[in-house]
Parts: C-alpha cells; sequence; structure tokens
C-alpha cells in the first residue's frame, strides 16, 4: 500500500472518528434561571422580575420580620452577585 493511499486512509478514519464523536457529545439545555438566557427584552425583564419575586418569597419565609425593602436589596444583591462571572 502506498504511504500517500495510507495516510489517506487514516486522515479519513480520523475525520469519521471525530465527527461520530461530537455527534454524541450531549449539549446542555438552555438555562431557564437567568434572564440573559432570554432572547428579547421583555422576556429578561419577565424573567427578572419573576426571579425577584421567588427570592423576595424565600426571603420572607426565612425571616418574616424583613421589610419589603429590606427583602427587595438583599434579592438584588443577590442576583448581582449571581450574573457576575465566576473566575
Amino acid at each position: 500500500m502506498s504511504r500517500y493511499l495510507r495516510s489517506t486512509m487514516l486522515l479519513s478514519m480520523y475525520v469519521a472518528s471525530a465527527t461520530f464523536a461530537m455527534a454524541q457529545t450531549p449539549q446542555p439545555p438552555p438555562s431557564d434561571t437567568e434572564p440573559s438566557s432570554a432572547s428579547s427584552p421583555h422576556q429578561q425583564q419577565t424573567m427578572h422580575d419573576q426571579m425577584m419575586k421567588d427570592c423576595m418569597k424565600k426571603g420572607h419565609k426565612k425571616d418574616s420580620s424583613m421589610s419589603k425593602d429590606e427583602l427587595k436589596k438583599s434579592c438584588q444583591d443577590q442576583m448581582k452577585t449571581q450574573g457576575q462571572p465566576k473566575n
């Protein structure tokens, strides 16, 4: 077998195996918990509002003595820290 034919066959096998491996790799589902994953500004705002409501409900369950303004500030701070990229 000539060197040219052998290298062509090896290259073909490499491309085929790489293609097969990529086809088998599962893609992660899109995140439904971050406003940035929404496609339009309206969807982002709606997602943000819902996250704020959920956070405030959880915060109120943990500490019912907190005022609405305190809960809102606490949730905004949490959302800011969650939205920052992690190094």
